[in-house]
């Protein structure tokens, strides 16, 4: 039986090729201001981090007394870009809806802000899936807080968090669960050390999924 086990995702890096949505909306941004680019490989680097980090980041790259004016033009244009030019990983939305069909519960913990969580959900159908969405943005102290308010709401019998970065992993084993990295995102190695498993491509979850909890 599927329906009492909980699997929570990860956004960036696990669902959405996040550098489809950032990387044009910052460097646009950034030409807007009449500013250099910035790098897509740096940029890249803070996917998936908390947002209040990767804003400083991008305030530090700013002409004095325009950080704000910028940093805000950036996440409007990466709302935009969420609806024209964001890309799922491939197979991510089979995957998904195969395992809601087959009865899981299903929740997203992003340490996005929540518009831009809210815009993920909208432009890529992913609202009929999950029925619980938490967006950290500086609301929450990290995911470990996040999950563990996921598991009041939901009480499974076991629980497994699907993320690229060492929170995600972190989160999941605070709690008593599995960590399973999605290695094909923006992590690096290191952060994967203490995941049960470890995935290639988002279309091996299922199979991963009967695997460890032989159902």
């Amino acid at each position: 039986m599927v329906s009492d086990r909980l699997l929570i995702f990860d956004i960036d890096g696990t669902l959405l090729q996040t550098d489809t949505v950032t990387v044009p909306a910052v460097q646009q941004a950034f030409r807007d201001y009449g500013l250099p680019e910035p790098d897509k490989e740096a940029l890249c680097f803070f996917f998936g981090k908390p947002v209040e980090d990767y804003e400083a980041w991008m305030a530090s790259l700013c002409a004095e007394g325009k950080a704000e004016e910028v940093v805000s033009h950036a996440n409007a244009l990466e709302l935009q870009c969420m609806h024209t030019c964001g890309l799922l990983y491939p197979k991510a939305l089979e995957t998904v809806q195969a395992l809601h069909d087959r009865g899981y519960q299903m929740a997203i913990c992003s340490n996005g802000p929540e518009p831009y969580v809210a815009a993920f959900v909208e432009a890529h159908g992913m609202a009929p899936f999950f029925s619980t969405v938490y967006a950290r943005g500086t609301r929450y102290r990290d995911k470990t807080e996040m999950t563990g308010l996921i598991l009041e709401q939901h009480r499974p019998a076991a629980f497994a968090v699907i993320g690229d970065r060492h929170d995600d992993i972190e989160a999941a084993l605070a709690h008593g669960g599995i960590g399973i990295a999605a290695a094909y995102g923006f992590g690096s190695a290191p952060e994967y050390e203490q995941a049960e498993r470890v995935l290639a491509s988002i279309a091996e979850l299922p199979e991963c999924l009967n695997a460890l909890w032989h159902c």
